[in-house]
């Protein structure tokens, strides 16, 4: 390029030329945000059903659906400290007379056959080892005419394999979850068809944005953190500066597209 082009070039970069394309970019495309997956389980639910959290956490969304719907919830996860927070959140909702708190893994589920009308499974399937025998478990415990609705993320060709190394192993992250395909054989492996399939993308990210809960608050957390590595290494220790260096990417490689955020409702296809 001779030094000509290389001025009109600038010329073009450093003008109103692109003001019209900001502008349009600044307007909103009305992102969908989390209701999503709980008005998408409420389509399933009535006052009868019996719904199977895998993965609680705190229990916010099963205690909302068994809120919202009037039924009754088993919540399923392996870690103590989730168990204590989920057994305290349902206390103090009143609600311990409808859901069960039990402490277990999806790949083992000390549940009858048929027994749920709802499945549901959020941001865990990422972490889970034995995917198959996890999926064939809850598609064993799903009644036949029950749905399994599921939340994941995927990983898209913008994320390099540097980055994907380090978000993976520092969460329990399981790599091969990752690919979208091998991800959908593996329901397909355990009975379960795709009946319905929503790319939620960057949406709930965008949302974020415009309603001021803004996912890149994590990008100034993480320039903090990486400017006080060595202080917070010798304190904290690598594992946990690695664990919150993964964490305050996570958000933001949703927003980037780096990371590909889906919804599925699974069923037996009967």
């Amino acid at each position: 390029m001779g030094h000509d082009d290389h001025l009109d070039r600038l010329a073009r970069v450093y003008s109103p030329l692109y003001q019209p394309l900001r502008d349009l970019l600044d307007r909103s495309l009305d992102p969908r945000g989390p209701e999503l997956l709980l008005e998408t389980a409420g389509e399933y639910l009535t006052g009868d059903s019996l719904i199977l959290d895998i993965g609680y956490r705190d229990a916010r969304h099963l205690i909302e659906l068994v809120q919202t719907h009037s039924c009754r919830g088993v919540g399923l996860d392996p870690l103590d400290w989730h168990v204590e927070r989920a057994l305290v959140a349902v206390g103090e909702a009143g609600l311990g007379d409808r859901i069960e708190i039990t402490k277990g893994v999806i790949g083992q589920i000390e549940q009858p056959d048929d027994h749920f009308d709802l499945v549901w499974c959020r941001d865990v399937l990422e972490l889970v080892e034995r995917l198959d025998q996890g999926l064939a478990e809850a598609a064993r415990v799903l009644e036949p005419n029950g749905a399994m609705l599921v939340y994941t993320n995927f990983a898209t060709e913008l994320l390099e394999p540097r980055e994907a190394a380090m978000i993976y192993e520092p969460l329990g992250n399981v790599p091969a979850n990752f690919d979208e395909d091998f991800m959908e054989a593996a329901f397909g492996r355990a009975g379960l068809v795709i009946e319905r399939k929503d790319v939620i993308g960057t949406e709930w990210r965008e949302r974020d944005e415009e309603e001021g809960r803004a996912s890149s608050q994590n990008l100034l957390r993480l320039a903090r953190l990486r400017r006080r590595r060595d202080e917070i290494v010798a304190e904290y220790g690598q594992e946990r500066f690695d664990v919150a260096q993964a964490s305050l990417h996570w958000l933001t490689y949703q927003l980037l597209g780096k990371l590909k955020p889906a919804m599925y409702v699974l069923g037996h296809g009967g």
